[in-house]
Formats: structure tokens, C-alpha cells, sequence
């Protein structure tokens, strides 16, 4: 892409769009200090231009990169790694059709082979096929995080119809449904996920801890992390609380920030995601850092096909996120 102004103008739609998140171009938004210093709105005035007409604008490009005062190759850079943006022009409707490990294992191939078949290859770049006389399109699409019930989907619907739901699992008429339909609503009962059940010695324990000092008994049947998945009830304070919830915190306290951080590195914890960083070290380089205020920000994105490691506490056991959030809020000066 060329890193310079192209000198073309948004459409009427994506002006619009632009106009309700930012307010009217002819407002004094120049001038009111450093250059790059509205970056921040970057993602929100994609999404507004995105959700409006379904695709981003060389002309829009141009336009978000003037009224937030940063280069037009640094909204292109943003705008172009995401893959739900679009840079070419394509039909308002998108079915996104899972093709990670655990959907292929589940039958996405007959799903792509027969999509291919009804509607062309699949969108990407400046190419989409055109679908239901032009009112839709499809792409296949990484992980969607719905491994429990693969085959997924995804269905967005831009311009005036803006909204996204799921399919999962989805069959070709489902697809060919969302393809013709507009939005497909997921039954409630298709979204509650299957407790992930207790097995091994800790089955006895969470019995045991079923009927009362569930933590001490949870762990010693071998299990910490996961002592309370599938033991408390996981929309209930109380009973997170009743089975250990909050100790943490309170001794936290005790200890004071650079109490916990000294007991954190002391304890060799690492990172889950993979890099394996000591978790001590990363939180003394956040509280020994003078400018305030800082921020603790929790990656839910489960985006590893199969897994489930985050995603079975936070259904599972979620006021513990909560609590550890809050032990590394109180550590770090967050």
C-alpha cells in the first residue's frame, strides 16, 4: 500500500459512521495537542466504518487517518490484520465457516467442499464470491472458539441489519439458512457449555468438599487449580466463599504488595501461555514502575483449538479469576 494520502474522499455511509463516533469533520479536532494523541479511537472508527457498509474504504483509510492525526499506513496496518475487516468492497452479509483442528475433526470439510461447490471459493483480500443473488458472502475462518460444539460458525450482518450470531454445530442447511436468512439465533440451551466432570482421586475429594471444607479437601485429593470445578455453584458468591473463596485475598492483605510479589516469585509460578515467564518478575517490573495509573487486564481469548485451559475456570470456577485478578491488582499498584 502506498504510505501517502491517496486523496480520495469516504463514502457518503462511512462519513456518517465517522461523524456520529467523532463528530462533524468541520469541528475543531486539529491543534488540540501532540500529533497521534487520539490514537485510541483507531479501532472503534474501523469498527464504525466496518459495521456501517462492511468493508473499509481506501477513502475512509484516508479519512480516519486525518482526524486522528496518525499516517494512513498505520490505519491500513490495524485495519488489514484483522481478519472480520474487510478491505475490498463485499456483500453486507458474511457466514465465517470454522476450519481449525477440532472443527475439520467434526466435518468443516464437507461444509467448505459444499459451499465451495454452491458459491465459489472463499472470500479473502479483494476477492469475495457473491452468494443468495449477491446478498451475502463466505470466508472460512480461523478459530471461533467453540470447540465444544464444532462445527461453529460465524454470521455478521453489516449496514442497517448490523449484528453477529453463532452457529454451533452447524449443518449446510444451517448454512445455507444464514446464507439466505440474515441472522441465525443460537438456542439457549446450545450456548450453556457441559461442566467438565471431576475424575481421578480428586473425585472422592470434591465429594468430600461437596458437603463442606472443600478447599483443604480438594487439594489434597490432588487438585488446586481446578479443586471447586464442578463443586460450586460457579454464579454463586456464597458458595465461592464457602469453599475457600476470598483466603486469598485476605492473606494478600496480610502480607502486604511486596509481600505477595516475594511470595509469588518465590513460589516459581509461570506463565499458561506458553512463553512460561515468572509470573513474580513481570508483577515487580509492573509495581516498581513510577508513572500511575496502572492497568491489570485479564486475556480471556481462548484461541488454542481443544484446549479449554482458561475457559474451564472462568465458566467453571470464575469468582477465582476474580480473586486472582484482584491479588495482582493489590500487588502491582493496579
Amino acid at each position: 500500500m502506498d504510505l501517502r494520502f491517496a486523496g480520495l474522499a469516504p463514502s457518503a455511509a462511512e462519513q456518517a459512521a465517522l461523524d456520529d463516533l467523532l463528530g462533524s469533520a468541520l469541528d475543531s479536532w486539529r491543534g488540540n495537542g501532540a500529533l497521534g494523541q487520539r490514537r485510541h479511537l483507531l479501532l472503534p472508527a474501523l469498527h464504525a466504518v466496518h459495521d456501517a457498509v462492511g468493508w473499509i474504504s481506501r477513502g475512509a483509510v484516508d479519512e480516519i487517518a486525518r482526524r486522528l492525526e496518525v499516517a494512513p499506513a498505520d490505519v491500513y496496518g490495524v485495519a488489514s490484520f484483522y481478519a472480520l475487516f474487510s478491505l475490498a468492497e463485499r456483500p453486507p452479509r458474511v457466514v465465517h465457516v470454522c476450519t481449525d483442528l477440532v472443527c475439520q475433526a467434526a466435518g468443516s470439510g464437507g461444509l467448505i467442499s459444499a459451499l465451495r461447490e454452491r458459491c465459489g471459493p472463499p472470500g479473502h483480500g479483494e476477492t469475495w464470491p457473491a452468494c443468495a443473488s449477491g446478498a451475502a458472502t463466505w470466508a472460512e475462518s480461523p478459530c471461533l472458539g467453540l470447540c465444544e460444539r464444532a462445527p461453529a460458525a460465524l454470521v455478521t450482518e453489516y449496514g442497517d441489519g448490523h449484528g453477529e450470531a453463532v452457529i454451533a454445530p452447524v449443518t449446510f442447511d444451517g448454512v445455507e439458512a444464514a446464507l439466505t436468512g440474515g441472522l441465525v439465533a443460537v438456542p439457549a440451551e446450545a450456548a450453556v457449555v457441559t461442566g467438565v466432570p471431576q475424575a481421578g482421586p480428586a473425585a472422592a475429594a470434591a465429594a468430600t468438599a461437596n458437603g463442606g471444607g472443600g478447599g483443604a479437601g480438594g487439594a489434597a485429593g490432588g487438585l488446586v487449580l481446578l479443586r471447586r470445578v464442578g463443586v460450586v455453584d460457579p454464579a454463586s458468591l456464597d458458595d465461592y466463599r464457602y469453599h475457600g473463596g476470598y483466603e486469598a485475598l485476605r492473606r494478600a492483605v496480610q502480607l502486604g504488595p511486596a509481600g505477595v510479589i516475594r511470595e509469588v516469585t518465590d513460589s516459581g509460578l509461570v506463565g499458561r501461555g506458553g512463553a512460561a515467564f515468572p509470573t513474580g518478575r513481570k508483577w515487580a517490573a509492573v509495581a516498581g514502575q513510577p508513572v500511575r495509573p496502572h492497568e491489570l487486564v485479564c486475556n480471556a481469548d481462548e484461541s488454542e483449538p481443544g484446549t479449554f485451559k482458561d475457559r474451564v475456570l472462568m465458566e467453571g470456577d470464575p469468582f477465582a479469576v476474580l480473586e486472582a485478578m484482584t491479588v495482582a491488582g493489590y500487588a502491582t499498584g493496579a
